[in-house]
């Protein structure tokens, strides 16, 4: 008997090990995604196809992007997208005042030549997974210092954001239709990183 338990204890850690090296490593494409159009837009240790704006100094840690500095600014893709599906995970503090711009331009404003979907539990109207000064959101909690998963999709003039699984936003606005993507830094919230960028186009 205690041979079979023993083998039985064997077995189970075997399968629990075997399950832990498949499971998907940050900032790679599994060959199911890269078969349905998935593209990685953060290949882990660079900042190869992003370009900085205003005056945060934004860097590479630990397989994620960062910024962590005393001034605000953005990160934006080189290249423009307009209808898409968007997964990423970021993590920060509680207090973290955070976005994510898309369809917006280089120069202005990117949460008003754009769409900024909030990142920030406690602004008065405009909370987590809202599109600013257009759409507003289910209130949320983000879990604060561990990795959150948000998916955004922008399919013409309809916007679906999910946090964790959780849908926050489901509506329409027609005010953008293309432009690039960008990650916002506002000074004195605390560190916020970024990782696992993947984006796939809709095809119509």
């Amino acid at each position: 008997m205690r041979k079979l338990a023993i083998a039985a204890i064997l077995f189970a850690t075997g399968c629990f090990l075997s399950g832990a090296l498949q499971a998907q490593a940050p900032n790679t494409l599994t060959k199911e995604e890269s078969a349905d159009g998935w593209t990685l837009l953060f290949d882990g240790s660079t900042l190869k196809g992003w370009e900085p704006h205003q005056a945060a100094t934004w860097a590479v840690a630990d397989g994620a992007i960062f910024c962590a500095a005393e001034r605000a600014g953005w990160l934006g893709t080189l290249g423009t997208f307009a209808d898409f599906n968007l997964k990423l995970d970021f993590r920060g503090g509680a207090q973290m005042n955070s976005g994510i711009f898309i369809r917006s331009e280089k120069e202005g404003s990117p949460s008003t030549t754009g769409y900024e979907v909030q990142i920030w539990d406690t602004h008065p109207k405009y909370r987590t997974g809202a599109l600013v000064n257009s759409l507003e959101a289910t209130p949320t909690k983000i879990r604060a210092d561990q990795w959150n998963t948000m998916d955004i999709t922008a399919d013409g003039d309809h916007f679906v954001v999910l946090l964790n699984g959780q849908k926050l936003l489901d509506g329409r606005d027609s005010l953008h239709s293309s432009g690039v993507l960008g990650l916002q830094y506002n000074f004195n919230t605390g560190k916020i990183e970024f990782r696992n960028i993947k984006i796939r186009p809709i095809k119509h």
